[in-house]
């Protein structure tokens, strides 16, 4: 019978991850804080303006309110990691929030969503990086857009 029982729950798991675009469930964002943070030494500071507008446009697209503070916040995290020999920059895409533990009700700060996707500063002129990171930008944007809305029909 348990074994039945676990069979049971992987089909479910296995249905349920072939149809969601990640393990996040992105419903209910009536209003988040748009955060934009650039820690890498080699991407001008420049680009949280323009990394800001793409968010704003997708929340206005979604009707998710961004004016005044919320404890949900939608970040924008770039950072630099080494990976054998080289600097990997990552650009990552969260959802951070207050949650409520379901065996004690306190409340804690969870990422909610994550997304993230690399690439490397070789051979690349500065101009080339800013672009590519843009490019980057853009597309998480839309996989989030893509999820969201899906998630809330």
């Amino acid at each position: 019978m348990k074994n039945l029982i676990k069979l049971f729950f992987i089909l479910i798991f296995i249905s349920i991850s072939s149809y969601a675009s990640t393990m996040y469930m992105l419903t209910k964002l009536p209003k988040a804080y748009l955060v934009v943070e650039n820690y890498s030494s080699k991407v001008n500071d420049d680009i949280k303006t323009e990394i800001l507008e793409i968010l704003n446009e997708a929340s206005t697209e979604l009707k998710i309110d961004t004016s005044g503070y919320s404890h949900r916040s939608i970040a924008f995290l770039l950072y630099e990691t080494p990976l054998e020999g080289k600097i990997v920059l990552n650009i990552e895409l969260a959802l951070g929030e207050m949650v409520k533990r379901v065996d004690d009700d306190n409340q804690v700060f969870a990422l909610t969503y994550q997304k993230r996707t690399q690439m490397t500063y070789e051979n690349k002129t500065e101009d080339e990086i800013y672009e590519l990171v843009i490019e980057k930008v853009e597309l998480l944007v839309e996989a989030f857009k893509q999820q969201y809305i899906e998630d809330n029909l």
